[in-house]
């Protein structure tokens, strides 16, 4: 081989180098992705575990297959609260800042579920913003923080867990607390009476 191959060669793996060495240390994909397309790709994964967190994905262990996809972490956190929702949005366009997309959800609140105390209905027709961060983690992206990173799940998604509470726990304590849950729950709304 030549000497000006050679050099040609070395030169081309310097380079690849320093470019892959310069995307590992600042998380830019150096012009591989359209920013508008990945704010679109981030809006949509938030969407997608806002969804099967409605449907109460969080509440079991074998429905972890539904979310861990889309988080960077790799069990279901603790939580001591449940939010139960009657629906969510999006805002249009996620912000970004420092190379992260920033996307907040607004809930329409139902109640909340405290694992201690139960069910109260205190925060009704109040809305919630929930803020997530979406990032770019070993080649995708993934939602790295959620604030606040309770559960907010359907009144039928919570429904289900409360009854399969009831049936499976034996403390007496707990079946009032969550019989009293699904009692609050399934109660139809007041109207006022006819004049």
């Amino acid at each position: 081989m030549s000497q000006s191959i050679r050099v040609a060669w070395v030169s081309l793996a310097l380079l690849l180098g320093a470019l892959l060495t310069a995307e590992a240390q600042f998380g830019v994909p150096l012009g591989r992705t359209d920013p508008r397309l990945e704010s679109v790709a981030a809006r949509e994964l938030v969407a997608r575990y806002c969804r099967v967190d409605y449907a109460g994905a969080r509440l079991y262990p074998s429905e972890w297959a539904k979310i861990e996809p889309l988080v960077s972490w790799r069990s279901n956190p603790e939580f001591p609260l449940m939010m139960v929702t009657s629906r969510f949005d999006l805002d249009q366009e996620p912000t970004l800042e420092h190379g992260k997309y920033m996307v907040t959800v607004h809930y329409r609140l139902l109640g909340k579920y405290d694992m201690a105390e139960g069910y109260s209905n205190d925060s009704a027709n109040t809305v919630q913003d929930v803020n997530f961060v979406v990032s770019e983690v070993n080649d995708d992206l993934r939602i790295v923080d959620i604030e606040p990173s309770y559960p907010h799940l359907s009144r039928a998604a919570i429904l289900q867990w409360l009854n399969k509470k009831l049936a499976d726990d034996q403390d007496p304590a707990s079946k009032v607390m969550y019989q009293h849950a699904v009692q609050d729950l399934q109660a139809p709304k007041s109207s006022p009476p006819a004049q």
